[in-house]
């Protein structure tokens, strides 16, 4: 029988891959890291690792042996060159239909719930089940909620203005900051009356922190009842920092969703949680609707409402990715070498720089760091210990920060600059911020639709196109148009790079004043991966480029 775990301890013991570590989406996915973590299958007595393409040079360079993984959903290029000799099948569903060669699959209780609903019919499940936890029950005032966010939102909007009174291109944003405005529980009622929820279980980190206003203990679960419109926190017992009135005590998390909520329609994360948790709750009589890209959606959509903690992102980022290319940069017309995790500890540097020298009062942290040199892969990922030196082609550095107020994010940010040393690459550079600039971000204004931004910028590159081939930027062998369509020109946030609303084909969302997002264009082919993406604010009277310096 085939058997599956998503056991992170077994995956870095049995592979040495710390996932959260070496897979870049892993990182970026706050929402839902479970949903592309890696997974071991146990095919009698070899065990391999089933991977996403998109982190298959990630794994590679964390040092996992190739004929140890097997790769699912094909990653996206325009190069088919990077991916000749190694094939993907379409989804994990296909991969482990294909493993089990028509007999059961074991799923342990640790694999993440989405994985469950995507191979339910297509193959016979075994499922494990997990040990109850006992939980106490506290009750978080709303209020309380609100009024926290609000106390955050003033000193961020205090230091937003400070931040660009001199910044002629960001003129007339500042009128745009709030700190009063918050739409949370109004937007999340709306979400459960849509799906006729009586409650909603919030266990994904950025959802936890958005409703709660709290950190995220470890164990703890929100839980959002509907009809009187209760927030409670889920704690294990014995946990520290019990927050709230104390409601009760439950044999396990099932258990007080069931004797709290007033029936059995419960929204829940099926990227984040587990099968047995999934089961628990089925068991307690809990029909499950998933919600993992509705709640990303209710974050997306509120994102003007701390628009000054996102500026105060994007200002961070562009001066602390430029820094750190210019410094290689000049380190490398010099004759210098060194590096990929040097250019990285330059970045980190920057972005405390930022903090100190203007004086921000909440914390800037690192979100993700794709910092890659072309020579070492096309792939995107982590830095690693890999040389920079006059025979590297070009670097790129696509990353965010975080923006923590006690302890919890209020903004992140998301954006791409690039170091190309080859003629053909800085060209091809240079055109790319048109594209970004003009292509896609000239389109965004209120009511714009996703998918016809992406469109428009298929339009916007098309007379380019020939170009890109004469200076061996393309290759005439990929119908680019069919495989641009894979992937996006960009996304909104919501306190993370956005899954639930993307500028790409299908995503029909309606963009209004307030959106906030980012626009990118990564172009991996040959010897050059790019990267160029800059964060926008669609203004009541205009769309601002954030990451614009």
């Amino acid at each position: 029988m085939l058997r599956i775990t998503a056991d992170a301890t077994r995956v870095e013991k049995e592979f040495g891959l710390d996932a959260r570590k070496s897979l870049l989406f892993s990182a970026i996915r706050l929402d839902s890291h479970p949903f592309v973590a890696p997974l071991i299958a146990e095919t009698g007595a070899e065990h391999l690792l089933l991977v996403r393409q998109q982190e298959q040079g990630n794994a590679l360079s964390a040092g996992v042996p190739k004929d140890r993984m097997r790769f699912y959903a094909p990653w996206v290029t325009i190069d088919p060159r990077i991916v000749a000799d190694t094939p993907a099948a379409e989804s994990l569903a296909d991969l482990v239909r294909e493993l089990a060669d028509g007999g059961p699959v074991a799923l342990a209780a640790d694999v993440v719930h989405a994985h469950q609903l995507a191979l339910s019919g297509s193959v016979e499940l075994v499922f494990a089940d997990q040990d109850p936890t006992p939980v106490a029950a506290y009750e978080i005032d709303p209020a309380e909620v609100l009024a926290t966010f609000a106390r955050w939102r003033e000193t961020g909007v205090r230091t937003a203005r400070r931040l660009i009174a001199d910044v002629p291109h960001l003129s007339g944003l500042a009128e745009e900051f709030t700190s009063g405005e918050d739409s949370r529980f109004s937007a999340l009622k709306e979400l459960a009356a849509d799906r006729s929820l009586d409650s909603v279980l919030l266990a994904a980190t950025p959802n936890f922190t958005e409703a709660t206003g709290r950190p995220q203990p470890d164990g703890a679960v929100a839980l959002w009842l509907d009809g009187p419109e209760r927030l409670l926190v889920l704690l294990p017992e014995g946990a520290d920092g019990l927050p709230g009135a104390p409601v009760g005590r439950y044999p396990s998390v099932g258990a007080a969703v069931r004797e709290l909520a007033s029936g059995t329609r419960t929204g829940v994360e099926e990227e984040w949680i587990s099968v047995g948790l999934a089961r628990e709750l089925t068991r307690e009589g809990a029909e499950l609707v998933p919600v993992s890209a509705a709640l990303g959606h209710w974050r997306d959509v509120r994102d003007h409402e701390d628009l000054a903690f996102q500026v105060v992102a994007a200002r961070a980022s562009v001066f602390a990715i430029e820094e750190a290319l210019a410094w290689a940069e000049q380190g490398l017309d010099a004759g210098r070498s060194f590096s990929e995790l040097d250019i990285d500890a330059v970045y980190l540097d920057k972005i405390a720089e930022f903090r100190t020298a203007h004086e921000i009062p909440f914390g800037i942290e690192p979100y993700f760091t794709n910092l890659h040199s072309s020579n070492r892969m096309l792939f995107p990922g982590p830095p690693v210990d890999h040389p920079v030196d006059e025979e590297t082609t070009c670097v790129q550095l696509d990353a965010g920060v975080r923006v923590v107020f006690d302890g919890v994010n209020v903004a992140t940010s998301d954006m791409a600059r690039s170091l190309p040393r080859t003629e053909a690459a800085k060209e091809a550079y240079r055109f790319f911020f048109d594209v970004v600039r003009e292509g896609v971000i000239g389109q965004l204004r209120p009511g714009a639709v996703c998918e016809d931004v992406h469109e428009g910028t298929l339009r916007y590159l098309a007379p380019h196109l020939e170009r890109m081939v004469a200076i061996g930027m393309l290759g005439t062998d990929v119908d680019f148009n069919t495989e641009y369509r894979k992937r996006n020109v960009g996304h909104l946030m919501g306190k993370q790079e956005s899954f639930a609303n993307e500028l790409r084909p299908g995503y029909k969302h309606v963009l209004q004043v307030g959106s906030y997002g980012a626009a990118e264009i990564p172009w991996r082919y040959g010897n050059a991966a790019i990267g160029t993406e800059d964060l926008w604010y669609i203004g009541r009277d205009r769309t601002y480029v954030l990451s614009k310096r």
